[in-house]
């Protein structure tokens, strides 16, 4: 029972495919082929981001996360959020991974929350775009924007998660 539990979104998702091929057949092909796609490309994705992952999770010390990404480490952890978040690559499930380690080698959650943030925003090849097609001006707003509101919602995240909720996030991270 506890497997079949495990897999109820995805039951559900085939489910409500198989009632949508019955009322659309046309649509429901085309969610399935645009679902093939979608994870054909994640496939091509996924294996080198996770070698480079395990790599780093081998060569970077718990000891140099805990100093510049640690409880004290001040703006310090925000800046490596930002350089982390910056030269990271590929769509934003790509970051949880990377997230997971930094949580696992003592990184505070406030500053994981606003790497994810920043991966979503400011990535290099997304700031390159922007600079082309957008010019300085927008990238900067957007750019400085977006850390903004990431600092100010990983301040908040971290308070609201205080206490069991947070040794819960570590405990589930841990176990990734």
């Amino acid at each position: 029972m506890k497997k079949i539990k495990k897999y109820t979104m995805s039951l559900m998702a085939l489910g409500a495919l198989l009632i949508l091929y019955y009322l659309k057949p046309e649509t429901a092909v085309s969610s399935m082929s645009i679902s093939l796609s979608s994870a054909g490309t994640m496939l091509k994705i996924l294996p080198p981001i996770l070698l480079i992952i395990n790599l780093l999770d081998i060569w970077i010390p718990k000891a140099i996360i805990i100093r510049h990404m640690g409880e004290n480490a001040g703006l310090k952890g925000y800046f490596w959020a930002i350089v982390l978040g910056t030269f990271g690559a590929g769509p934003l499930y790509a970051a949880f991974p990377i997230a997971a380690i930094l949580a696992n080698k003592g990184a505070r959650i406030s500053y994981i929350i606003f790497f994810l943030g920043v991966w979503t925003t400011t990535k290099l090849p997304i700031l390159m775009y922007e600079l082309n097609f957008f010019g300085l001006k927008f990238t900067a707003i957007h750019v400085i924007t977006g850390f903004i509101v990431f600092f100010i919602m990983s301040i908040l995240m971290e308070k609201f998660l205080k206490g069991k909720k947070l040794d819960l996030v570590y405990e589930k991270l841990s176990k990734m």
